[in-house]
Parts: structure tokens; sequence; C-alpha cells
């Protein structure tokens, strides 16, 4: 379902994210907004993908809200996620929780 990205933000010298927009319009003039989030994690073996499997949405928003609505989307999940995904060994610890079985909010892509 992923389109090309909107968004590239990278968070440190091993982790950048890409946002996506796979919004649509349900019903006249509103719309669904729908962004998936892609991590790109550098390691010694190359780069893995990881998608976020929470992604971020807003229903029932007029066509000339689209823009602004995904703009505050991804800023408000910035606000909250980039301190924490900037701290020394996150990209590590991220890594090790994938293999964990159970584990549901980040998934394996490449």
């Amino acid at each position: 379902m992923s389109k090309s990205p909107i968004r590239r933000v990278e968070i440190g010298t091993d982790l950048v994210l890409e946002f996506s927009d796979c919004s649509n319009r349900y019903f006249g003039d509103y719309h669904r907004i729908l962004i998936e989030i892609d991590a790109l994690v550098g390691t010694a073996d190359g780069i893995v993908r990881l998608r976020y499997q929470r992604p971020l949405k807003r229903m029932g928003v007029c066509g000339a809200e689209t823009a602004r609505e995904t703009e505050a989307l991804i800023e408000q999940f910035l606000s909250i996620t980039s301190p924490y995904m900037r701290r020394v060994g996150f990209t590590q610890k991220l890594l090790a929780s994938v293999q964990r079985p159970g584990q549901r909010i980040w998934k394996r892509l490449s």
C-alpha cells in the first residue's frame, strides 16, 4: 500500500524515517489521512527497513485541509518520538526488539 515517501527525516547517523502518504477520499470532499512510517536502520550488513505497524490516521478531513493535517500528524509524531529515537543505543534496541516473539510495533520488511 506504500507510496513514495513524502518526507524523510534523519534521526541520527544510523536511522532515517520515511513518511508515505496513503490517504484517500472516501465520501464527497472528505478524506482519510493515512501516513505509513518506515525506519531505515544502518547496520554493518547494510540497511534494514522496518514498518511501523500503527500508521498515523485522521478521518473526515476536507480536501482543502489534507496537506495541513498530513503535516500536523507527522510533526506530532516526531515531537513525541524523535527525542527517544535520538538516544544512544536506540537502533540496537529497536533491531533486538524486532527479533522478539510477539513484538507487534515494528515489522521487518527487508
